[in-house]
Parts: structure tokens; sequence; C-alpha cells
């Protein structure tokens, strides 16, 4: 009902409702006063309201509205009728009276007296009462939240939760502050009381809630099917299944712990990894499991509440010859370096140090890596394999170019739980903008370069891992880490697919002769690579062709200064076209490699020529490849 009350300006001000709301983090009230007036004809600029507090009449200096002190300035175009204007103020006391009169203005500056004067006593709210809402039963070994909401006089609500009081009867749980129940084991269903008590305004409410503790009956024990119990000669990586999850209540499958050990005890373990993800199949990780060798694996089923079932019975199997390694170095035979190979630069081939460092062909035969022992907790390097991306088909953060392909590596350590630091050397090259990124069948594709150093040389990468901590895929402190990793090359994005082309990989001719990866004439020949090469199939065969032959060369363009020096000289001209190549017409893209081919062969037959008979072992070159890759 509005109550019109006339001025000396012959305005009509019109108090029409008030409302009130609670403020949540106090727990007290605040008033929003909405008032309302008869328009002012012709239409003013807007309108101008004053307030206070004490008692009626001028001055009208009132603070604490939340659109402001007195007065608040009321455009015309923030009113949605212009013709019944009316106006909302919030944010007032709910324990004072307010005394409101409104002005008029013009553009010119020009202000209007006062209306007449309205006043508003906020209502006196008691608390009425207090409830307790939440779930009726809680599992045993679990938790679950209960809310307080305190109902007022005039029948309004407010959640109460954190400024209540909260207990319970039950010496199988336990509630907090903030009403979240936690339980303990059962034997048998118990019930809980329990109460809320909440203040305000002198006056005190209780609440209280009978809640059951049910007890939970965990999944029922896994079966392996698998490899079967006794099954010899197993495929690695392995492959594990079980059938499918069972809960006699229903509860959902919320993760597996899978474990595999060399003793049927499983008293010491060679793998031990929980997962969200593998709950009923689950690849082992690379390098974790060695030839011809007997194990026993096992698993665990957790329900909704994580409790878990028994252990699986344990099914033993022995795994097949995964290479052939005829010096039992722990390297596959079919990629082994010769000893020509020499990262650590200490005049000894690396394959006469095995103890130190141990080596391999990438997984294209483009390339060699190594990996050094730095720190004094390993005590041996165990094996060191390549992984063919191609065979991996988790896409997820993966990134798009893997420049050496995967490798992994297994050593062993003095003392279980300690940390390693390993040194892995490039034939090829590293940038400093490269990630070193990691890869195993349970936690996926994940950046490593919190723990990744890539040194000044430009060809090593310093790691460290945990035994079971970060970088050891069996997760488990046993005294053995393993780790699959690679580089990714820099520029590339996570998320790229299988079977991705060498893009960005490295040129190696042209880092060799001019030293580094990162010299400008390297990058251009590679961008020449990238945008023109690889974007045909002719252009894809030579490039193909040049990862197959070139490695031999570089390495001997390393060792011998002169002949590099030559190599770098008559690069120069072959670089200058292929830039032409990238800003000029395409029609000189013919041109160029043509006269990229013929250079790159010119340099490789005077090498053929020059080299002494103990280098020219180590380079051979299959001429009948690029006659097959050019008539192709």
């Amino acid at each position: 009902m509005k109550k019109i009350i006339k001025t000396m300006s012959g305005w009509k001000f019109i108090l029409i409702f008030s409302s009130l709301f609670f403020c949540f983090q106090t727990f007290s009230f605040a008033a929003d006063v909405t008032l309302g007036w008869d328009a002012n004809e012709p239409d003013p600029d807007g309108y101008r309201i004053y307030y206070k507090t004490g008692s009626s009449g001028p001055p009208y200096n009132g603070i604490g509205a939340l659109e402001g002190d007195s007065p608040i300035t009321v455009e015309l175009a923030e009113l949605i009728d212009h013709d019944n204007p009316e106006y909302t103020i919030n944010g007032l006391s709910d324990t004072e009276t307010y005394f409101f009169v409104v002005t008029a203005y013009d553009s010119g500056g020009n202000e209007s007296g006062y209306s007449n004067e309205v006043f508003y006593t906020p209502p006196t709210l008691v608390l009425s009462g207090l409830s307790i809402s939440g779930d009726d039963s809680v599992s045993e070994n679990s938790s679950a939240s209960y809310i307080a909401t305190a109902t007022l006089s005039d029948g309004s609500t407010q959640i109460v939760t954190d400024s209540s009081d909260w207990s319970e009867d039950s010496a199988y749980s336990s509630i907090n502050s903030s009403g979240v129940l936690t339980t303990s084991e059962i034997s048998t269903d118990e019930t809980v009381t329990i109460q809320a008590g909440f203040t305000h305004g002198g006056v005190t409410q209780t609440a209280t809630k009978v809640v059951t503790i049910v007890e939970n009956f965990p999944p029922s024990t896994p079966i392996i099917v698998y490899p079967y119990d006794g099954q010899p000669e197993c495929e690695v990586p392995l492959d594990i299944t079980t059938e499918p999850f069972s809960d006699p209540e229903g509860d959902f499958h919320s993760q597996s712990r899978w474990q595999i050990s060399e003793q049927s005890d499983f008293s010491t373990l060679v793998l031990d990894a929980a997962s969200n993800m593998h709950l009923t199949a689950v690849t082992v990780p690379h390098t974790v499991l060695k030839s011809d060798q007997t194990y026993y694996v096992r698993v665990q089923f957790y329900d909704a509440y994580f409790d878990a079932s028994n252990w699986s019975n344990p099914v033993e199997f022995t795994t097949g010859f995964i290479f052939d390694d005829l010096n039992a170095n722990g390297i596959p035979d079919a990629w082994e370096v010769d000893d020509t190979v020499d990262f650590n630069l200490d005049d000894t081939p690396d394959n006469y140090q095995p103890e130190l460092i141990k080596c391999i062909r990438a997984v294209d035969g483009s390339a060699y890596i190594g990996v050094e022992k730095i720190s004094d907790s390993i005590s041996e390097i165990e094996a060191l394999q390549v992984i063919d991306p191609a065979t991996i088909s988790d896409p997820a953060n993966r990134p798009d170019d893997l420049i050496f392909g995967l490798f992994s590596f297994r050593l062993r350590l003095n003392q279980p739980g300690a940390t390693a630091t390993v040194k892995v050397y490039f034939s090829a090259g590293t940038l400093q903008d490269d990630t070193f990124y990691k890869y195993d069948t349970i936690n996926g594709w994940y950046d490593y370069s919190e723990h990744t150093t890539f040194n000044d040389d430009g060809q090593s990468v310093t790691l460290e891992i945990q035994d079971g901590g970060y970088g050891d895929s069996d997760g488990v402190a046993n005294g053995i880490i393993v780790d699959p990793g690679g580089i990714a090359s820099w520029g590339t994005v996570a998320g790229g697919g299988i079977g991705d082309t060498g893009a960005g990989g490295g040129c190696f001719i042209a880092t060799a002769a001019f030293g580094s990866k990162m010299e400008r004439h390297v990058q251009i020949l590679c961008e020449f690579r990238d945008q023109r090469l690889l974007k045909s199939k002719t252009g894809k065969k030579i490039v193909d062709f040049y990862y197959k032959t070139s490695p031999p060369i570089a390495d001997y363009l390393r060792k011998h200064p002169i002949q590099r020096k030559a190599v770098r000289y008559s690069l120069i001209p072959v670089t200058g076209l292929a830039y032409l190549t990238l800003h000029v017409h395409p029609v000189i893209l013919l041109l160029g490699l043509s006269f990229m081919l013929m250079g790159l062969l010119y340099v490789v037959r005077s090498f053929l020529v020059h080299l002494k008979s103990g280098d020219r072992k180590n380079i051979y070159i299959d001429y009948r490849y690029l006659e097959n890759t050019m008539a192709s």
C-alpha cells in the first residue's frame, strides 16, 4: 500500500516496502528499502535521495548504504518507469531507524527543495528454530557433511553450519566444526546422534539428527585372466587383465593396485602401482621385466569408499626373450654402437666402460644415445633399450616430435629410495628450448623439465630420478630405477598422434660442420627440410636417405677439423639456395634441390676417396638405396 505524502514542492514521496536478507558472514541482517515518489514534471535530469539515522530532520548526512553515502544520485536513465519512479537502497542497518527525503535536479545544476520526509524502522527478528540436513546413513571408514539451518521469526532461513557448535555421541565417529562427520571401522551397523547448537540475539536453539553408520563390504576378490598361472614365454611389454569388477553392494570401482615380484610371497617388488585409470587391465612399463625371468603378479580392487578387496591369487608367469643380447650387457645386439663412440671424451671408447656409460642407437638408427652414471648412488646401469614411439597409442599429452624416439634404462642403486643422477648424451645435439618427456604405460606422457638440465655442450642433458618417486616408473623404492623418456623438439605441442614425421630432427652434417644446432646456417637448412622437403613424397625419401647415411659422416667431421672446415664453407652456398627457396618463388625449389643433392654427393664422394682405411670401415652408404629413391 502506498502512502502519499504531499510536500511544499508539490511532490509526492512514497515508502513502498522493505525487505530483509541475511548477512552470511556475521549472521546479522541488513535492510533493503525501496522508495517510490511521484514523478516531477517536466522530467528532471535525475533525483537525489538523502538519508540519515537518529532524529528526524536535516542535516541528512547518512552513511553505510551500498549505493553510497547521502545523498545518492539517481539519473533518470537508471529508473525503469519514469512516470512512477522507484529506487532500492541496499545494506542499511537492521537496528536503526532511517529518515529519507528526495530532491530533483536539472542539467543546469538547479536542485529542488526537499520532499516530505518518510522513515523506516526495521522489525525485530528472533531466532525461532534450528534444523540439520544431510544423509541418514554413512558408510564406515568414510565421511559425510551436514548443514545447520536457522529459522527466524519472519519465516526466513539462514545456513549457520560454520557458526554452530557440533557434537556427537558415538565411539565410532567424530564431527568437526564444519559439520563433517567421519566414521571408523565397525563390526555391525551403529547409530550416532549428531547435535548442532546456535545462538543469535541472546536466543539459543539446538537440533539433533540420528545417523546410521553402515558396515561396508569390500569388493569381491579379483581374478587375473591373463597371463594364466604358469604361462611361459610371455610377450613383453606384458598386458595384465582381470575379470570385471564386482561389489556385493554395487559400489563403483575407484582404484586398483598392481604388484609384480620375483618372489611368490611378494617380499620384494619390481612393480607397485596404484591407478584409478587402469582398473581391470594394465601394461607393465618398459624395462621393468627382464628376459626369461619368472615373476608373480597380483591385484587388489578398491570400492567407492576405498575399502580394499582381498589380493587376487598370485599368478606365476615367465617372460620370453625380449631381445638378443649375446654379450649380456643389457643392450639389444641389433642396437649396439661401435667402438668409435666416446661421448664423455675420455679417450676410451664407451663400449670399454660399461661400468660407467652405456650407449645405443636411436630407434631409426639416425643417432646415438649414451647414459652415464654421475651420482655415487648408482651401482650399475643394468639395461638400455630403445622404444619405437609408433608402438605407443596413448595420445594424451603426447609431444608431436620426439627427435631421437624413446629410450629406457634400468639402474641398480646402492640403497633403496636413493636419488640418482645420470647424464644422457645425444650424437645429433639438443637445444635449450627442447623438452625432456617421460612416458610409461601407467602414468602416460608428462613433461619432466623440473628434474632435467640441458647442458651447455648442446649434446647432453642431466636427469635426476628418485627410486620409488619422481621419474621411477616401477613405483616402488626397491633399489631399481626404471626410466623411459625422450627429447621433444622445441616448438612442438603436446597431443600429437602416432608415427609423426621426423620434422624438427637433427641436421647431422650441418650441425657437425658449424658446431651447433643453434647456428643460423643449420637452422635455415632444418627449416628448408621441414617446410619444403617434407611436404612432398620425393622430399621425404631424400630426407630418409640423408638420415640413414649422414650420422657416420657427421662423426668423422667432428674428429677431423680440416675436413669439417671445408664442409662448412661448401654448405654456405647450399644454405643460400635453401634460404631463397623459403623466401622466393617455388620454381626455384627444383633448382635448389638439384644443387643441394649434387653438393651432398660430391662431399660424400670426396670423403670416401680421402678417408683413411681406419675411418673408411665406419662409413657405409648404400648407393642402391639412392638409385631406388630417385627412380621412385
